[in-house]
């Protein structure tokens, strides 16, 4: 064997042993620290151009096929609802009742979002329909049971609605047609009615109000088993709405309004942290020098013992200091 080969061969086994599974933690330490020391002397407005980052982020999001997402997206949230089912943990033990009052008065405060949200639902129709169902319903409950003269009179409740079995027997349909008409007189005359209550909602749903509620809820619902909320939708039900909402997403993504959100967010990002060293990015988003150390042992060490034991490491290894070597011979 030649000196050249012999070396070689060293080279070879020292970058193997490098990346052994006791020296590997060390190894990549080593460069992670490397890495960091020149990203600490860049500042994000010197490597970061936000219309190149933009365009970047819009083509990644734009480089993955539907048919894919739509998949592996169903994949996901059937793996999820099959975990959900298997846990023993509670909702309880998923958001503290701390937690639900915060998010409860946070959302309670959001005054605009509130009262826009309480004005859609009130103006809709459907809501019109349930508000004269219900007023429908007080009406014709109290005429039959509750007005004054069948709580004066002993027995006149019983005999209204002797009296109603009797109107209907002997005149079938007579009482769905009045029926009929009587919604129909609410749902037309429920204008006040609505303005009412969306008086009234936009007057409950305060922070107080909403705080009560949200305590009222955690506690009811606080020992529920998360594992009950997978019965909710089938996996034919979760799968659909899945694949819906890949395909919402892409619509999305393939939009002027999408690109255009995009390259605002990393303007606006780069403004306001333009002249922080890239350490300093990296440290914020909590990507400290020991967290990247860590995941970044985590995720090769399994990769890299597959590729030792199969002879590919070795391999990669050496094509890559072959050619300098066969230079020097």
């Amino acid at each position: 064997m030649s000196d050249v080969e012999a070396m070689l061969e060293a080279h070879v086994r020292f970058e193997l042993d490098r990346l052994s599974p006791e020296r590997l933690p060390d190894t990549v330490a080593e460069d992670v620290d490397e890495l960091y020391e020149w990203l600490g002397q860049a500042r994000l407005r010197e490597v970061a151009d936000p219309g190149v980052v933009a365009a970047a982020v819009v083509d990644a999001a734009r480089s993955l096929e539907p048919a894919t997402l739509a998949s592996t997206a169903v994949v996901l949230a059937r793996s999820v609802q099959r975990e959900l089912a298997a846990t023993d943990d509670t909702l309880g033990d998923l958001v503290s009742e701390e937690e639900a009052r915060r998010w409860a008065e946070a959302v309670a405060g959001l005054d605009d979002a509130r009262r826009a949200l309480v004005t859609a639902v009130t103006s809709s129709r459907t809501y019109s329909r349930l508000v004269a169902h219900v007023v429908y319903s007080g009406i014709k409950s109290y005429v039959l049971t509750e007005n004054v003269l069948t709580r004066r009179i002993p027995g006149a409740s019983s005999l209204v609605r002797l009296g109603q079995r009797s109107l209907g027997a002997a005149a079938p349909g007579l009482e769905s047609s009045v029926d009929r008409q009587l919604i129909a007189f609410v749902d037309a005359n429920i204008a006040d009615t609505i303005r009412d209550s969306r008086r009234f909602l936009d007057g409950e749903l305060d922070t107080t109000t909403v705080a009560a509620a949200a305590r009222q809820f955690w506690a009811e619902a606080a020992d529920t088993p998360v594992s009950s909320s997978s019965d909710l939708l089938s996996p034919d039900e979760l799968g659909e709405l899945a694949d819906l909402a890949v395909h919402q997403w892409v619509r999305l993504r393939d939009s002027a309004t999408f690109a255009d959100a995009a390259r605002a967010a990393v303007d606006s990002y780069v403004e306001g942290h333009g002249d922080e060293t890239l350490v300093d990015v990296l440290t914020d988003l909590g990507l400290t020098r020991e967290v990247v150390t860590d995941l970044a042992v985590t995720m090769l060490r399994p990769t890299l013992d597959h590729a030792r034991s199969s002879g590919a490491l070795e391999a990669r290894v050496r094509r890559r200091l072959e050619p300098f070597y066969r230079a020097q011979g």
